[in-house]
């Protein structure tokens, strides 16, 4: 296309307003799909970072970080103590004991600061107890909740033992981080803001490469069915004929029934669907172009058949074939959608938007409406976009529908 022509074409293409939208919303969703792990605040793919504590928080919430567990045995030996760390892991959490009166032992934890969801002493003598504790009806465990001042007392009626062993262990707060989930979390606790940056990522990967694929494959078949004729182009045409009289959704449900789930399977199962589409546009516009006269020059130039084809015919049918691969990149993408939706398209560990409007879909009655209406309002938008986009594409390419 020249200079002069495509400045034409770029000033047709934005009398429509609404087509320049689509384009800026079109390319808004592929810079997303590029630059994903850059624009995802989370990985929703490392399964390390996703705690259930936070699943399920509505916009806006903020991560907690979960609380602490350490765990001592504390030695009480006439006027001294020791304690014996138990916890596997190192925490900031320590313990220190001092007497508060001849039948009363205070267990303190530090730092003084941290604020503990409770405090549990394990295995005291008969006759101790704990202040303000709630005992278990059965083992010797006195637990208290929230203890002021991050210690709690043991008294006795009697004066205590000069020497025994209890257990105490004490479990912090959650604590509060800057880190705000814009959008919610899911059920796994994952930020739907990063996972729907990432399933945007592969729904525009999924929905560009099968229709790329679809549209090599099926316009091949097209030009090789227009030029041969006969047979070949009755079989062409018959298989056709086969695959438009299928529904789209049964045919991927089928494919992925027996291949089971995956990027390279979903990609395969909407190839299988889509290619039909090129192979008949391919095929029209290839008729009728071989009808003319400088496929007559290039034949008497004795060129080869595939120079033919690809250097003079195929260039010409272009333009439409570009305008059905860009409807089709939308028909890929949700077709992919409603295949995950369904639960045979992409794994759960690789969440695409309609795995995340399903694993939403259970909460949707329980007022927790941020797992599926975000994502599905981002599908609407991208299919909405790029159905609009290729309607523009063809209402130019076409003189009497061009406005």
């Amino acid at each position: 296309m020249s200079t002069a022509g495509l400045k034409d074409f770029t000033g047709r293409f934005a009398e429509s307003h609404s087509a320049v939208v689509s384009l800026a919303v079109s390319i808004t969703f592929v810079a997303c799909a590029i630059f994903a792990p850059l624009l995802a605040p989370t990985d929703p793919y490392d399964l390390t970072q996703l705690q259930l504590s936070d699943a399920l928080k509505p916009t806006g919430s903020k991560r907690m970080l979960p609380g602490e567990e350490s765990r001592a045995n504390m030695r009480i030996d006439g006027g001294s103590s020791s304690v014996e760390p138990v916890s596997p892991a190192k925490t900031r959490l320590a313990f220190l004991t001092e007497p508060c009166a001849p039948n009363c032992l205070s267990v303190i934890v530090q730092p003084e600061d941290v604020r503990l969801a409770s405090l549990q002493i394990r295995n005291l003598p008969a006759g101790v107890t704990v202040e303000g504790a709630k005992k278990h009806p059965i083992q010797p465990w006195w637990t208290v909740d929230t203890p002021q001042g991050s210690k709690v007392r043991i008294i006795s009626s009697a004066p205590l033992p000069a020497s025994f062993t209890f257990l105490a262990i004490a479990k912090s707060m959650e604590q509060e981080t800057d880190f705000i989930f814009r959008l919610g979390t899911d059920g796994f606790g994952r930020d739907m803001l990063s996972a729907i940056l990432y399933g945007i990522r592969i729904s525009v990967f999924v929905g560009l490469v099968a229709a790329g694929v679809a549209m090599v494959f099926g316009t091949g078949l097209g030009l090789l069915s227009a030029w041969r004729g006969g047979v070949t182009d009755a079989i062409v045409m018959r298989a056709v004929d086969f695959m438009l009289g299928l529904p789209a959704l049964l045919v991927g449900l089928a494919i992925l029934a027996v291949l089971g789930n995956g990027v390279s399977k979903v990609v395969l199962a909407i190839v299988i669907v889509q290619w039909s589409y090129y192979a008949r546009t391919a095929r029209s516009f290839a008729l009728s172009e071989l009808g003319k006269e400088y496929v007559e020059a290039a034949q008497c130039l004795r060129l080869s058949p595939a120079r033919i084809m690809l250097r003079h015919v195929l260039p010409n049918c272009m333009p439409q074939i570009i305008v059905l691969f860009t409807l089709n990149i939308a028909a890929a993408i949700s077709l992919e959608s409603s295949l995950s939706f369904l639960g045979v398209g992409l794994p759960l560990t690789r969440p695409s938007l309609g795995m995340l409007i399903a694993s939403g879909y259970e909460f949707i009655f329980s007022h927790k409406y941020w797992i599926s209406i975000y994502p599905g309002v981002v599908l609407l938008v991208m299919i909405v976009a790029m159905n609009l986009l290729g309607d523009r594409l063809r209402d130019l390419n076409n003189p009497r529908l061009d406005r």
